[in-house]
């Protein structure tokens, strides 16, 4: 099975589940904080991720760190997905799990990447013209990107609006390349 295709397997799964308890949203919520939490610490990350250390021991850890601090089905799924040897798809899961989400509710989602914040006004101007052009709600995460030199790009579901400074100097050098300039023009 490809790496793809795992992650795919277990968000429908627990897309399953959540849409059988009328909890959709809460599962993506506490998933989301757990997947968080996992990934921020690097200690709690290599444990999990170490072939040294005894899967039982993980799976009890795992139980233990989430009973109380998520529901049932959420904390039932971390411990399957920590016994399964499936840590590493947690981001990927989470991920899946939302686009899943995104197509029962009729949602897109919406990134912005740009060098620096746009700033809440023009974020939600985009905003607004994207839902009314896809006629949908739209779910908005800003994400900084160093390395763009100005402007931003867009990714709304398969889509991408590039309005980059990189990619205007692209599209320039490409239509120069694209002139031909005869032989003794300049002479």
């Amino acid at each position: 099975m490809s790496l793809n295709q795992i992650s795919k397997v277990y968000a429908t799964a627990l897309l399953e589940l959540a849409q059988e308890t009328n909890s959709l949203e809460s599962t993506e919520e506490e998933l989301s904080a757990l997947v968080d939490v996992f990934f921020s610490d690097d200690t709690i990350r290599h444990y999990f991720l170490s072939p040294l250390v005894d899967p039982s021991e993980k799976e009890q850890t795992a139980a233990k760190s989430v009973q109380g601090k998520a529901s049932e089905i959420v904390a039932n799924f971390i411990t399957l997905v920590v016994r399964k040897n499936r840590f590493l798809y947690l981001k990927d899961i989470l991920e899946d799990y939302r686009s899943g989400v995104d197509r029962l509710k009729n949602r897109s989602s919406l990134r912005i990447v740009s060098k620096d914040s746009l700033g809440k006004e023009a974020v939600d101007r985009i905003t607004k013209s994207i839902a009314s052009k896809f006629g949908r709600e739209i779910r908005v995460t800003e994400q900084m990107d160093p390395n763009l030199i100005g402007g931003f790009k867009i990714y709304i579901d398969d889509f991408l609006i590039d309005a980059s400074i990189r990619a205007k100097l692209a599209g320039t050098r490409e239509a120069l390349l694209q002139k031909k300039i005869p032989v003794g023009a300049f002479e």
